[in-house]
Order: C-alpha cells, then structure tokens, then sequence
C-alpha cells in the first residue's frame, strides 16, 4: 500500500500524444506522454528504435535516457494504453533480440518532483542471447547526495544521484534488492550510466527490472529523510504482475 502522501494528486493525469499522420509514415513514429501536475508538465518519450525512451523535464534539463547496449537499437513501440496512473507499451519482437514491455507509473508527483516507476519486461525468442539496457543520464555527480545517503539505507539498495549541467535540478535512479545486485555501474566523467540486465537469457522466460526514477527541479534537491522514505517504499513495492 502506498502511502497517501506518495499517492499522485487528483490534479494530475496522463495525456498521450498519438502519433500525428505524418508520423505514422515514418520508420519510428513518435509516441510522447505528459504527466501533468498543476500545470507542470513531465515528458516521457517512448518511440524506441533509434529514438530510444526518455524520462524527463520538458525543458529537457533533466533526462533519463534508455537505450539497448550494443550496437541494435531498441524494439519499436506498438500497442499502447493507459491503466489507473501507468501507461503500458508493447515493443515487439520483430527485429533484434527480444521483446520489450515497458509500464511506467506515477508513484509521487508535484510541480517540483516526480517520482517514476518505470518496469522494463523482456522476453526473447532466440536459443542464445544476453539483452541489456543501458540507463543514461548526463550532468555532474552530486557528491553530496552521494556522501549524505540516509543511514537506514535498506540492504541491496543502490542511489545514483546526478545534477543537471546547470546544476539546476537533480535526476536520482534508486534500485531496489531485486535489481541492484545485478546492475554493471558504468558511470565516468559527467555521465551516469547504469546497465540493467545483461545476463544470458533463456528463450520464452521473461526477466524485470524496476529502477525508480527520481527528478526534482529545486536546488536543494531530495532531502535525506525523503530519500529514506522512497528507499523503504520501493523495496516494500512488489513488482506488478504485467508491464
């Protein structure tokens, strides 16, 4: 049960943006939700393929970026819906290696903050392959939020925190016991890099993983006790049964 003060407010809703006829002529249609919170909107681009899936601000200062590690792109979206607060895409598995499912929900929401729960389903139909995702963000590390983690921190639990180039914003991506063990840190320089999956995957079994996506627009950005409390959330959150 999520408590009421990280349930999104009754002010806020999902509006998709079909793709246009234009688009749909294209090799990669652009399918693009805004979740809007009195007003402030917060973009998720989802097209796959080339375009790849981005979670973030609308001025684009702060951006998760998801892509397929490699030299494949990314499943491009299919059927898509709306269910309660999360939107659900289907990627088939027409070219490259494996299918994708993607369900992102809305866990808190405000105009200074979002908290994204996106869960990547895959699923292949080859005898032989190793998907992995690569999640991306680039600013400078904040070493403050790094050095200040809560000390009730729960085990297997890992915070990446990043500012954005301006140092105006802050992107975190909490992982829970489930994936945490088995995420390759890759980050260097001014890019947070995270590769979820990447072990051999055998045909038909599908595999999760559930980062939490956090992106505030204020300098302070999330306060020790905050970070505590979605920690013990995500790790208390069970996976949904479909994405």
């Amino acid at each position: 049960m999520i408590p009421h003060s990280l349930r999104p407010s009754y002010r806020t809703m999902w509006q998709i943006q079909e793709p246009t006829a234009d688009s749909k002529t294209a090799a990669i249609p652009d399918l693009t939700g805004t979740w809007s919170s009195d007003g402030k909107d917060w973009i998720c681009c989802v097209s796959g393929g080339a375009r790849g899936i981005t979670l973030g601000d609308a001025d684009s200062s702060l951006q998760l970026s998801v892509a397929n590690v490699g030299s494949d792109t990314l499943p491009v979206s299919g059927e898509q819906y709306v269910s309660g607060d999360s939107w659900k895409i289907d990627y088939p598995q027409v070219t490259g290696q494996y299918r994708l499912r993607l369900s992102i929900r809305v866990v808190h929401a405000s105009t200074t903050r979002i908290v994204w729960e996106p869960t990547f389903s895959i699923q292949t139909s080859l005898l032989d392959t190793d998907p992995s995702l690569e999640l991306t963000a680039i600013g400078r590390f904040d070493e403050t939020a790094n050095a200040n983690l809560p000390a009730d921190l729960p085990a297997d639990v890992s915070v990446s925190a990043i500012r954005a180039g301006d140092g105006d914003g802050q992107l975190l991506v909490l992982l829970g016991p489930q994936d945490a063990p088995f995420t390759k840190h890759r980050s260097s320089g001014k890019r947070l890099d995270l590769r979820v999956f990447g072990e051999f995957l055998e045909k038909g079994v599908i595999r999760k993983a559930r980062p939490w996506v956090i992106l505030d627009r204020t300098d302070a950005g999330v306060l020790s006790e905050d970070l505590s409390r979605y920690c013990n959330e995500l790790c208390n959150t069970p996976l949904p049964l479909t994405a």
